[in-house]
């Protein structure tokens, strides 16, 4: 599974710019029909998680929702597995989404990171050996060669599971989302509770790019990305916006300017916001007809305000 994509970090960043298609597909064996697909969606407790949940199971499609890659082999005797034939052509999906800085989010990095990244290879080798023929990774747009941190750590153990599941014969579909905004998602959380109260906690350059997307438009990929071709797709809002012009949107809503926190963890060399990201390609949807519903986000992350 190739990765074509890119990160580079300077003084005054120069963007990853993803405004024209490019392919991220790779040949594989034809998916399943998403008509007959089952999934077992594998992620901590999350609005993205539960939305994904409600998509997958209004198509008849979700075998089994679970909180950690560990509970996938008691769950393989559960009644709802055993009765579809197991795991025989069946997808895993893990759901992850990036923390917020902080000393808390780099304390459990410390003591869990090689766990995170053990327990999702073990799962995606149980998977297969079960019958799994695909595993699709929700990942961030934040999570890109070389930029990885804390806030990321699930996003980078997904996507080293998926191509674990490759190298052992199946087929992965890796789908990188911009900053997946939702009001119960911790980031939006966050930077609007910080913009209420006068400060801006988004505070890297001015004039680095930002990829959003929203949570509901997040968890209606995933039933396309069922039947896409094996690969790597950015799967975002196409409407990429700075951080000066998504700071302003803010105090135009609310009226009044912004100060600086002076957070490290969200400036110039934060994970989450420190790179320049402009992505604003569609070969995900040009391959499977997704369109995002809102568009531009940043617009609905004002009206959450």
């Amino acid at each position: 599974m190739a990765d074509l994509t890119t990160g580079t970090r300077h003084e005054h960043p120069a963007p990853y710019d993803q405004t024209a298609p490019h392919d991220h597909a790779a040949p594989g064996a034809p998916p399943v029909s998403a008509r007959t697909a089952h999934v077992v969606l594998i992620g901590a407790p999350s609005p993205l998680r539960a939305a994904a949940a409600r998509q997958l199971r209004a198509s008849n499609a979700l075998l089994a929702c679970l909180d950690t890659p560990a509970d996938l082999l008691p769950a393989l005797t559960s009644p709802a597995i055993s009765a579809r034939n197991g795991l025989s052509g069946a997808t895993l999906v893990f759901v992850t989404v990036p923390r917020t800085p902080g000393l808390t989010t780099r304390l459990r990095h410390k003591f869990r990171a090689a766990a995170l990244t053990v327990g999702m290879d073990q799962a995606v080798a149980t998977a297969h050996g079960h019958g799994a023929s695909r595993v699709i990774a929700l990942s961030t747009v934040f999570c890109y060669g070389g930029e990885g941190g804390p806030e990321t750590a699930r996003s980078a153990a997904a996507e080293h599971a998926a191509r674990l599941f490759t190298g052992l014969g199946g087929d992965s579909v890796v789908l990188r989302l911009g900053w997946t905004c939702g009001p119960g998602e911790p980031i939006t959380r966050r930077v609007l509770s910080a913009a209420r109260l006068g400060w801006r906690l988004i505070d890297g350059d001015p004039a680095a790019w930002v990829a959003m997307i929203s949570e509901a438009d997040a968890a209606s990929a995933v039933l396309p990305a069922l039947t896409v071709p094996p690969g790597i797709y950015n799967v975002t809002d196409g409407a990429p916006i700075t951080q000066d012009m998504l700071n302003t949107t803010l105090e135009t809503t609310l009226g009044q300017p912004l100060h600086s926190l002076h957070e490290p963890g969200w400036g110039r060399d934060g994970t989450l916001f420190g790179f320049s990201r402009r992505i604003a390609d569609a070969r995900f949807g040009d391959l499977t007809g997704w369109r995002p519903r809102v568009a531009p986000v940043a617009e609905n992350l004002a009206d959450l305000l």
